[in-house]
């Protein structure tokens, strides 16, 4: 049984809850490029093998299965992008810092310390996004590892019935 992850509990500070959203972070960075590098490595070799000749006409039936497996990697991989950055930005907005982590400037009221509820609030956000974002990454090369499972039927059809 799962139990819920709570800042501030269990002598965990917020440093700890801020080291394991950003490991999380990282994480889905590896998976969501490990799965992009997939894919141009499946549109390269089909795009290599249609120049090649003519696949056939059962390879050309399984190509919209291919590109179907290759959108929804894509997507997955896209979306846990996307929620970051949105949570991100809501973070942010909601404790008046800048949108760019850059901006050499202390935000209004960076003297102050935000209030321990208000941090806690923040930090569980941040780790729920961060958990959400590795589960759309982990979709995202787990599709793309289907799809490159597919690129290989995919290349013995085309070889099979094809020309080239």
């Amino acid at each position: 049984m799962a139990t819920a992850f709570r800042p501030g509990r269990s002598g965990e500070t917020p440093e700890d809850i801020l080291g394991h959203a950003c490991a999380l972070v990282r994480l889905c960075g590896q998976d969501a490029a490990i799965a992009l590098v997939l894919l141009a490595v499946v549109a390269v070799g089909t795009v290599t093998r249609i120049a090649a000749g003519a696949p056939g006409a059962v390879a050309l039936a399984l190509l919209p299965v291919l590109a179907g497996a290759c959108a929804v990697s894509a997507a997955f991989a896209v979306r846990s992008r996307l929620t970051l950055v949105s949570v991100l930005e809501e973070v942010r907005r909601r404790t008046s810092s800048p949108l760019d982590p850059g901006v050499p400037w202390a935000p209004h009221g960076a003297t102050d310390v935000l209030d321990t509820r208000i941090r806690d609030t923040e930090l569980r956000r941040l780790l729920s996004a961060a958990h959400r974002c590795g589960e759309l990454a982990w979709q995202a090369l787990a599709w793309a590892v289907a799809t490159s499972v597919l690129f290989l039927f995919w290349t013995l059809a085309a070889a099979m019935t094809g020309g080239g």
